[in-house]
């Protein structure tokens, strides 16, 4: 099983998110919506990047994908474009 990493929206980078991913770390991000706590699984298999939220599993071919989710959902916090 992988190493879980939690952390709160718009703690890390999407630089750092991604860092773990590749890392073969899983990444869950807490986030309130609405008054209420929900969890979102990030992770990588193989070459595919998985988020997974409680209403939707959303999948992207490429880390490109990924990091453009994790900015326009901004569940990372802002800057970091480094690796």
């Amino acid at each position: 099983m992988s190493e879980i990493v939690r952390i709160g929206r718009s703690e890390r980078t999407s630089s750092e998110i991604l860092s773990d991913l590749d890392a073969g770390r899983r990444v869950i991000i807490e986030v309130e919506l609405l008054g209420r706590t929900m969890e979102l699984s990030i992770r990588k298999r193989e070459s595919t990047y998985y988020c997974d939220t409680p209403m939707k599993l959303m999948t992207y071919e490429n880390r490109e994908g990924m990091r453009t989710c994790l900015e326009r959902y901004r569940l990372a916090k802002r800057g970091g474009r480094g690796s």
